[in-house]
C-alpha cells in the first residue's frame, strides 16, 4: 500500500486501496514479463481456475475474467494518483511484478521503490498519465493475452473501460480538469471524446442512458459466474 494514495481512496473502493505497492523483494511475486512464457502463463491461469473452482476449457473466457480482477487492482491506485495527486505511478510493464492471493486472483502490483520515489517528485497531467498507462502497461498486457489464448483485444479493453469508468466516477469531480481528461478518454456524455483511445471505443450508452459494453466480456460462458447485468451487450433491449 502507498500511504499517500490510500488516504485519498473512498470507502466504495476500499477493496483495492492497496492495489499497488513498493516491491519488498518477495520471491513470491511474479514479474509480468514472465507471463510471456506459455508455461508460466498457463500455470497462473490454472491456479486462478482451480482457486475459484472454475471447471472450464474456455481459455478466452477465463483470461477475460482473470483480467477483470487484474484491472480492478490496477485502476484504483493508478487513477487515484492521477486524479487526486496529479502524478502517475511507475507501472511500466517490464518493471512491474504481480502478487496473487491464495485463490490465484491478482491482488497487488509491485513496483520498484526507487522508481516510486522518483514518481513522487514528478507532476503529470491526467491525460498524459492515462495515455502512458495505456501504452506502457495495458497494451503490452492485452497483446500478451491475445498471443497466449487468442482473446480479442477489444474484449479486454472493454473490461478496462468498465472498471476505469466506475473508479473515475467514484473519484472525480466534474469541475476538475483532471476528471475531464479521464472523462474524454472514456467518451462520457458531454466530454470531448478522444476518438483514438481504445477506451473511448469500448463503451456505448445503454437504453437507460448508463454505460454498456460494446463487446461481450465472455464471463457468461463460465459455469457459476453471473453475467455483468445491465453492462452486457447481449441483454440490450431486454427486460
Amino acid at each position: 500500500m502507498i500511504a499517500e494514495i490510500a488516504e485519498h481512496v473512498p470507502a466504495s473502493l476500499d477493496a483495492y486501496r492497496g492495489g499497488v505497492a513498493a516491491d519488498p523483494g518477495d520471491a513470491g511475486a511474479l514479474p509480468l514479463s514472465a507471463l510471456r512464457d506459455p508455461a508460466v502463463f498457463d500455470a497462473v491461469l490454472a491456479r486462478f481456475s482451480t482457486g475459484l473452482g472454475l471447471d472450464t476449457t474456455d481459455r478466452r473466457a477465463l483470461v477475460s475474467y482473470w483480467s477483470q480482477f487484474y484491472f480492478a487492482v490496477l485502476a484504483t491506485p493508478a487513477l487515484t494518483a492521477l486524479l487526486c495527486l496529479g502524478r502517475s505511478l511507475p507501472l511500466a510493464f517490464e518493471a512491474t511484478s504481480l502478487a496473487c492471493d491464495e485463490a490465484g486472483r491478482p491482488a497487488c502490483l509491485l513496483v520498484q521503490p526507487d522508481a516510486l520515489a522518483a514518481a513522487r517528485a514528478s507532476a503529470c497531467p491526467a491525460a498524459d498519465g492515462l495515455t502512458g498507462l495505456m501504452d506502457d502497461h495495458l497494451r503490452p498486457l492485452i497483446d500478451l493475452c491475445r498471443e497466449q489464448c487468442g482473446v480479442a483485444p477489444r474484449v479486454l479493453w472493454g473490461n478496462v473501460a468498465v472498471i476505469f469508468d466506475y473508479v473515475a466516477g467514484e473519484l472525480g469531480q466534474e469541475s476538475d480538469p483532471a476528471f475531464a481528461d479521464v472523462a474524454s478518454c472514456l467518451r462520457w456524455p458531454g466530454a470531448g471524446a478522444r476518438t483514438g483511445s481504445p477506451l473511448a471505443r469500448a463503451l456505448c450508452p445503454g437504453a437507460s442512458g448508463c454505460a454498456r459494453r460494446r463487446v461481450c466480456c465472455l464471463r457468461q460462458r463460465l459455469p457459476g459466474i453471473a453475467s455483468c447485468g445491465s453492462l452486457c451487450p447481449l441483454t440490450c433491449g431486454k427486460g
